[in-house]
């Protein structure tokens, strides 16, 4: 039996037990009962579910867990459709109820189909062994606009450093900073800074051995960029990173071969990690053992939109096939979320996709709040675009399956319209009188309590090794003020929507207050207006107390989360302009950098602007020399690296010190650094995927739901006093920020020539001299 067959097999079995659940759900949720009944069924499914959440790893008891979830949140679905509306004796309370109603309806949609999605998240092997004969040719397309230099050549330098027979992969900079247009600027300050752009970038790709490649002018953005190159290229594969987005080694050995076994797949992506954090997480102080953001989407939810065949694009860190892009007349421009669109357009060409859940690349995060926001209003405002102008269920070519994850995805981005909701709703009663619920205290604590418990468990266990409790109410609510506008603009007028390129090289000089708190502030404000008037209320109408027992944990709840969320606009100070990432490479460092006159010396750390050397006195040597700032060294791996092609690296000192007897030297990157310096700088930044999986796998430590709330209160009241003491400073709402300093190009160039390619253990994979097939088991092997 063929494995295609026994896949679908399989997707027909889960798919059959997933509908006959859904039957038994909904008959169980619609069953009326009394309050004490469906008080002590409530304590019923939470014990179980409780239970269940320590056995998840195993799919029956997951999916046992799920449907004794799902039956609770229909329950209590069915009871406010049924019992808590208002009358239409009182329309102004009717429409406000029906529309928190309509909110609550799509959340628990949501919720479904989120755990549907996750039911049965899946995880691929290693592709099978290809000979060197049958490797296919790859065209790397790195497109940039305005990104600085120093940090376009670690990105090239690394893309250069994989694996991959020298002949078959050509490394490809889509420069628009350096159009034509641009060069030819009406305003002579601007054309000379084109030009000088390009001219240096050429001349940095010919010292890689890259091809660098501009157009006549920007058309299309990103994906005109991209289209332009692939117009003039003819590789059978193309592989997308971004400026910022440098490779490991190993990227094409682990992603090529996937396309030699099935030959319907257009796409292998995989995860975007970062070196630094988000600037909401470095504002709140989350800490290094806390999962960033996006870990949940690219740790989590994206292998389960793989099982039911929805892995799409993400712009960057992946793998396409030219005969596919070809097929849809290459990447998508409709839209400003081209990647997610071009996926789509594909997958209804009945295409296929993979996602394949191992770091292979470290890009950099947007450095302040206000780039943070920008980058999200476009994420947000492509997906809405893409949501009215290519509704995933109008797509005849694809799966319902397929329909339902690209859905799913595209909806997620209505969040602030629905926060935002969540977020007013207990104050239309207390300031307005405006009733929303038509229950009692008994009643709402049997159906809501239950149902709130069941709802975080669920999610807590699914998401806990990647999401900590509360923070995605967080996160959202800091950005609800901001993307408000920007979701309702593009759902109105969904061709306005312009692409604007999220700045990576700002940094922050001194903890100051963004300057787009307000609107955050605002929100904040109004949260602690409604626990005032919650006070004076409880304290002057003792009648309504029963119902302000059910707002009053409402508007108490969203006044926490939001101050919780108040300290994203309190941007931290950064200590360093590029983040650093700890490693211990052997070293050799001196004027001439050859084994023989140098000392020893191991490097602790490295980032794409410099490195702290730790410098190791021989045993004939009493004491070091004097070392200055500003002073020149050279210094390189030692050949136990196993970088063949490792060079020397020129440097200036910027700082020394002593560390338990042993000198410290934290190095700047020399600005004429040679092409071979850059990649033994890139190889020993960016050379192994292991370096990102275990930084992965050292934050996905789980956190329950008691010491998650504990820490909410603690990042509230945090934020709150941050905040209200930069407020209160002279000045505040004019906050200092610097572009960071872009430094000059790298020139020099020195070719690698190597007829073994080596994976991440150090096996080699293939060889380059002819056919011979790799050295590996069918289970382990490389691209």
């Amino acid at each position: 039996m063929s494995k295609s067959l026994v896949s679908r097999s399989g997707a027909t079995l889960r798919i059959s037990l997933w509908f006959i659940s859904v039957a038994c759900v909904l008959v169980m949720a619609s069953i009326p009962t009394t309050i004490t009944v469906q008080a002590l069924l409530g304590v019923v499914t939470v014990v179980s579910v409780l239970v269940l959440r320590h056995y998840a790893h195993n799919l029956a008891a997951r999916m046992a867990m799920l449907g004794i979830a799902s039956v609770v949140v229909l329950r209590y679905w069915f009871w406010r459709v049924l019992h808590t509306l208002p009358g239409l004796d009182d329309p102004v309370s009717f429409v406000a109820a029906l529309l928190l109603f309509m909110v609550e309806t799509f959340a628990i949609g949501i919720f479904f189909l989120g755990n549907f999605i996750m039911a049965d998240p899946v995880r691929h092997k290693r592709p099978a062994p290809v000979s060197v004969g049958a490797l296919p040719r790859v065209d790397v397309l790195i497109p940039t606009l305005d990104e600085p230099r120093d940090l376009l050549a670690v990105t090239l330098a690394a893309a250069r450093n994989m694996a991959y027979p020298p002949e078959l992969v050509k490394v490809v900079l889509c420069d628009d900073g350096g159009t034509d247009a641009r060069c030819g600027n009406p305003d002579p300050v601007k054309a000379a800074a084109a030009r000088k752009r390009r001219r240096e970038l050429q001349e940095l790709c010919d010292e890689l051995g890259c091809i660098y490649m501009t157009r006549p002018e920007n058309r299309s953005a990103k994906a005109g960029n991209l289209n332009e190159a692939l117009s003039r290229l003819d590789g059978e594969l193309v592989v997308i990173f971004d400026a910022d987005h440098a490779p490991t080694r190993d990227f094409l050995a682990r992603t090529v071969g996937y396309f030699a076994e099935n030959e319907k797949l257009f796409l292998v992506q995989t995860p975007h990690f970062f070196l630094n954090d988000d600037p909401v997480a470095r504002n709140l102080h989350l800490g290094e053992d806390t999962p960033p953001e996006n870990e949940m989407f690219y740790g989590q939810l994206h292998e389960g939109l793989d099982r039911w065949g929805g892995a799409f694009f993400c712009g960057s860190a992946a793998v396409l096939r030219r005969t596919a892009l070809d097929e849809v007349g290459g990447i998508s421009g409709n839209t400003i979320t081209e990647d997610a669109e071009t996926a789509l357009t594909i997958h209804s060409r009945g295409w296929e996709s993979m996602y394949l859940n191992h770091a292979m690349v470290a890009g950099l995060q947007p450095e302040t709040f206000a780039s943070f926001l920008q980058q999200r209003g476009r994420w947000a405002t492509g997906m809405m675009q893409l949501l009215t102008s290519k509704f995933p269920f109008a797509q005849r070519g694809m799966r319902p399956f397929q329909q339902l994850c690209y859905f799913n995805s595209m909806t997620y981005w209505l969040f602030p319209l629905f926060r935002l909701v969540l977020l007013l709703a207990p104050l239309t009663y207390l300031f307005f009188g405006i009733e929303l619920f038509v229950t009692t205290a008994s009643e709402a604590l049997a159906y809501m309590s239950s149902y709130l418990i069941i709802s975080y468990v669920v999610q807590n266990t699914l998401y806990g090794t990647t999401r900590r409790p509360f923070l995605s109410e967080i996160y959202e609510i800091a950005q609800t003020p901001y993307l408000v506008r920007a979701v309702i603009g593009a759902l109105a007028r969904p061709k306005s929507a312009s692409f604007k390129v999220t700045s990576k090289t700002e940094t922050v000089t001194e903890s100051v207050l963004s300057d787009v708190a307000r609107p955050l502030i605002l929100l904040f404000a109004l949260m602690l207006s409604g626990v005032a008037v919650l006070a004076w209320r409880w304290y002057a109408l003792p009648g309504d107390r029963e119902i302000l027992q059910i707002v009053g944990f409402w508007v108490i709840a969203n006044a926490l989360l939001t101050g919780a969320a108040l300290r994203a606009v309190v941007e931290a100070r950064q200590r360093r302009a590029s983040p650093r990432c700890a490693v211990t490479i052997p070293a050799i460092a001196g004027d001439s950098a050859t084994e023989g006159q140098n000392l020893p010396a191991t490097i602790t750390d490295i980032s794409y602007g410099g490195a702290r050397l730790v410098l190791l006195p021989r045993p004939d040597q009493k004491a070091h020399r004097s070392y200055k700032p500003s002073e020149r060294l050279r210094f390189m791996p030692s050949k136990s690296f196993g970088f063949d092609a490792a060079a020397p690296i020129n440097g200036e000192i910027a700082n020394v010190r002593t560390e338990g007897g042993r000198l410290v030297l934290g190095m700047k990157f020399a600005e004429d650094q040679t092409g071979a310096g850059l990649r033994t700088i890139a190889a020993m930044l960016n050379g192994d995927s292991e370096r990102w999986a275990a930084i992965r796998a050292s934050r996905s430590s789980h956190v329950g739901l008691i010491r998650g709330a504990l820490r909410m209160f603690v990042l509230a009241f945090a934020g709150i006093g941050s905040t209200v003491s930069l407020v209160l400073r002279p000045g505040a709402m004019r906050p200092k920020r610097v572009e960071a300093a872009e430094s000059a190009g790298w020139v020099g160039h020195a070719p690698i020539e190597s007829q073994a390619f080596i994976d991440a253990d150090n096996t080699p994979f293939f060889v380059l001299s002819g056919d011979t097939d790799m050295r590996r088991s069918q289970s382990t092997s490389g691209a």
